[in-house]
């Protein structure tokens, strides 16, 4: 695992501690239920038990700082950071909210969905839209607050994940590339990038254990794009999943022998922090990943400013697109909430400017906040290439709404076991797609490009 905190993180922690000076109190909803009327004291007090889907030395210092700064402020309130691995924190945020043991999750990955099905979230609409940290949000943060309806928040953002390729410079360079940033310019390329490959150093840092199939999601949608609705799942011109399309056979065989010939036979087993380590020890040579891995190889690799690595767009397909979710997770507040107004307060101070710009920063999400957009931090260096992103209309950004959906979250694991069988050669690309489209083109999943 990746452990180390840097410095800059740990200066950015002391920042948000001396910036931190105007702490909101806790205050009571006008809701009739007793559950927002809490009034923690020293005699009453009150523990908010808050769960990390992301959990890491980035963040979780930094998260740990602002409850001690909260509690300060509003004597009785006790704030509880519970923060397990990555690998783990899907099944313990599920089972911390099946046993109503929690007041603030972080509903990440195919949680959302599942959780709003299951009536596990809270409204928090009618407290947060009277706050401070509202006011600060983005547009783009207010409207995937409301992504299940105007003037409902079940969900309050906490950064941005935007997808870019990190490429080592030299092993490209070597092998008669003049511009490593445009050495791979589609899904084809990685394939005819092999000739940078040695015995023991490889082109693609492929992701082979949890959250593979996403992979397939990057090509697939590359070859569809931009006959792609909103939420990244269907062609609006046929009203199907876009597994049905012929395109998207045309990827998944490019990405199986992207893993067969240029991919570490290694990386069948690597997830996150494995495929981010195998790019910093040079075992890959190119990894799509998102922007908080910007600090880890700044950090464990080389300096950005040093040129031993540089960014670049995803790859993009046949006709020229590619396409991603421009989206993340947040925080919620559970329905079993004793205390919602007190949860829903911590919610709105770290949710607050300074505090929100120095977790965006320290983590190395993208800014949620009007304040953290500001910030030059997020337009230089190797965050550059966001700008990029932004502003080119080839690489389509999706809003995440299938994601959010509760078939989600079976498609997850079903689609992962899938992947693993590709891999192994014991399923074939057309059977795994006919399998995904009828998935998505059932009754579970809502076709959200006829809604």
């Amino acid at each position: 695992m990746i452990k180390k905190i840097a410095s800059r993180k740990a200066l950015a922690l002391a920042s948000a501690l001396a910036l931190a000076a105007s702490l909101l109190t806790v205050s009571t909803a006008s809701a009739a239920n007793k559950t927002w009327k809490c009034v923690p004291s020293k005699s009453k007090p009150v523990t908010v038990r808050l769960i990390e889907f992301f959990a890491g030395p980035a963040r979780t210092p930094l998260l740990n700082a602002f409850a001690r700064q909260y509690e300060a402020a509003n004597p009785g309130v006790k704030i509880e950071i519970i923060s397990p691995s990555q690998a783990d924190s899907a099944a313990k945020i599920t089972q911390l909210l099946q046993a109503k043991a929690v007041d603030i999750v972080e509903p990440g990955g195919p949680l959302l969905g599942q959780a709003m099905t299951a009536k596990q979230l809270a409204n928090i609409y009618p407290y947060m839209s009277k706050t401070a940290s509202w006011k600060g949000l983005t547009p783009y943060s207010q409207f995937q607050a409301q992504s299940f309806g105007k003037k409902s928040a079940y969900v309050i953002p906490n950064g941005y994940y935007t997808k870019a390729a990190f490429v080592r410079v030299e092993p490209f360079k070597s092998a008669g590339y003049k511009n490593p940033a445009k050495a791979i310019k589609t899904w084809e390329d990685l394939l005819t990038a092999k000739k940078i490959q040695t015995d023991n150093s490889y082109v693609y840092a492929m992701r082979g254990a949890r959250a593979s199939f996403t992979q397939a999601i990057f090509a697939i949608r590359a070859y569809n794009a931009p006959d792609l609705n909103s939420g990244g799942y269907f062609n609006p011109s046929t009203g199907t999943s876009m597994f049905n399309n012929s395109k998207s056979k045309d990827a998944l065989d490019i990405l199986m022998k992207i893993w067969e010939d240029v991919s570490p036979p290694a990386s069948v087993a690597w997830g996150y922090p494995e495929m981010v380590q195998g790019f910093v020890d040079g075992v890959a040579n190119y990894l799509i990943q998102d922007n908080e891995v910007i600090q880890i190889v700044d950090e464990q690799y080389s300096p950005f400013a040093d040129g031993k690595w540089v960014m670049a767009q995803m790859p993009k397909g046949p006709g020229g697109y590619s396409a991603q979710d421009v989206s993340g997770t947040g925080w919620s507040v559970t329905k079993a909430s004793k205390c919602k107004n007190v949860a829903a307060g911590f919610i709105d101070f770290i949710s607050t400017d300074p505090q929100a710009s120095s977790f965006a920063r320290a983590y190395g999400v993208g800014p949620f906040t009007l304040g953290a957009a500001k910030d030059p931090f997020f337009k230089t260096g190797a965050w550059a290439i966001y700008n990029k992103i932004g502003k080119d209309p080839k690489e389509i950004k999706l809003d995440g709404t299938d994601v959010n959906q509760a078939c989600y979250g079976q498609f997850f694991v079903e689609a992962d076991a899938d992947m693993q069988s590709m891999y192994a050669g014991t399923l074939s690309t057309a059977d795994a797609l006919k399998k995904w489209a009828a998935y998505w083109d059932g009754s579970a999943c809502i076709n959200t490009s006829k809604k």
